[in-house]
């Protein structure tokens, strides 16, 4: 027959062990009674369990007690959580609650009393607060978008001569084939469908036709690249493409002199319009796509057993809802937006948009291009604080990723920190060039 003394654990504090004379709990539920004028019965609302508490007398004894009393004195001064082995209830995370005492006495020789308080260290369970800064970004680029649907809404041919409606839609066509030609290898949805605007052009800026009918027809030919599935750094390329086409020649303005005749007055004015509208339309698809990019997540860190791996996501960045949350093999493959990759796109969006401000003669059209940058240039830096910097590393071998990882970062279980990054044909055999890893 088991004793129930063979049942207790040996009581420890941090690892520091002490023997237990007694102890105390404190335990139960929290309530909120809610009595009611002229009602002989109350409510009784469950409010949740009550928090646990424990007051322990303690007690060292040994010729060797001076320095274990002092072991368990820097074990209570540490901040912060710690273990608490309980003879009777075994590990408990818990936090030192109010005052220690500890006491000697001449009857008592070789031991010491310790008296203390400890509270259940608890979990913080909630999100923390801050902004969201990719609803943000949505909202300020749906605000672009309709001020776009605004200030075109009259572009048209209406009252062109017919050789000046000509030269527009020549002029026109051309700035669409460049829009082809650019993406032809990166987004197959827009090629497709610039080609489609490229033969409608003629009869959608027909004279009597309304300008929103060309807007609507051009926000079109963006969000057609939006139906493929794309991976982070194909996102991040077609960004960087629609906001490069915004600053070449083919979409640039020309001149309108007053020496030049009213036909090419007219014909240049209505060119210029129809080049700011596609410019203006690629940058609100940009931003939109930048919302979509997946947020940052951690390194991945062993666990208990080698061999096991636990994906630390950071969920202070609203666009979660961007990416899955499964953990299998495949989603550990998937490439994350780098910090390199953030700051090139930072910088080619605050391009695009400081350039058409620089062109814009609408009042309206140039403060919700002042807002976008703002709120890019916030979701970026809410990015930039969630992903590691990183630097790049040549071995001097060729070696495993594991043992590269053990040796760059003294943890083995980081390996898919260079593989993921990197082009590899096996991840035994790291070759001898220069590869793109994380700088801590």
């Amino acid at each position: 027959m088991t004793v129930w003394k063979d049942k207790l654990r040996p009581a420890s504090f941090r690892g520091v062990p002490f023997q237990v004379e007694d102890d105390e709990g404190t335990l139960g539920r929290r309530v909120q009674v809610h009595e009611y004028p002229n009602r002989d019965k109350p409510y009784t609302e469950d409010l949740g369990r009550a928090t646990r508490r424990f007051s322990i007398s303690a007690y060292l004894v040994g010729d060797d007690f001076f320095e274990a009393r002092d072991r368990l004195i820097v074990a209570i001064d540490t901040p912060g959580p710690g273990t608490l082995v309980h003879p009777y209830y075994g590990e408990i995370a818990v936090c030192i609650d109010g005052e220690v005492r500890v006491s000697h006495s001449g009857r008592e020789g070789r031991m010491c009393r310790v008296s203390f308080s400890v509270v259940e260290a608890g979990e913080l369970s909630f999100p923390t607060a801050g902004i969201a800064t990719s609803h943000t970004l949505i909202s300020s680029s749906s605000a672009l978008n309709d001020r776009i649907g605004a200030v075109f809404a009259d572009l048209g041919l209406k009252g062109l001569a017919d050789f000046t409606q000509d030269g527009v839609l020549n002029q026109a066509k051309s700035m669409i084939s460049h829009i082809t030609k650019a993406f032809d290898t990166i987004d197959s949805g827009i090629t497709a469908a610039s080609r489609l605007l490229h033969g409608d052009i003629s009869v959608i800026l027909k004279p009597g036709s309304s300008g929103k009918n060309l807007v609507e027809a051009i926000q079109r030919m963006w969000r057609s690249g939006r139906r493929t599935v794309q991976d982070v750094s194909m996102l991040a390329q077609k960004i960087k493409t629609l906001s490069g086409i915004t600053l070449g020649h083919d979409l640039a303005p020309r001149g309108v002199w007053k020496s030049d005749r009213p036909s090419v007055q007219a014909e240049r004015r209505h060119s210029n319009r129809i080049a700011a509208l596609l410019r203006t339309t690629a940058i609100h698809e940009a931003t939109w796509r930048l919302t979509q990019l997946p947020p940052p997540r951690t390194a991945m860190l062993p666990v208990n057993q080698r061999g096991k791996r636990q994906i630390h996501v950071n969920l202070s960045h609203p666009a979660l809802h961007a990416v899955s949350s499964t953990t299998d093999s495949t989603t550990e493959r998937i490439a994350v937006v780098t910090w390199d990759s953030l700051i090139a796109l930072r910088e080619t969006l605050n391009q695009a948009i400081e350039h058409e401000q620089t062109l814009t003669l609408d009042d309206a059209l140039f403060l919700d291009l002042q807002q976008l940058k703002t709120d890019v240039n916030r979701d970026i830096a809410t990015r930039l604080a969630q992903v590691e910097k990183t630097v790049t590393r040549t071995p001097e071998t060729v070696l495993p990723a594991l043992v590269l990882a053990a040796n760059w970062y003294d943890n083995a279980a980081r390996e898919t920190d260079i593989t993921s990054r990197n082009a590899v044909n096996h991840p035994g055999f790291m070759p001898v060039k220069p590869l793109r890893v994380p700088a801590r």
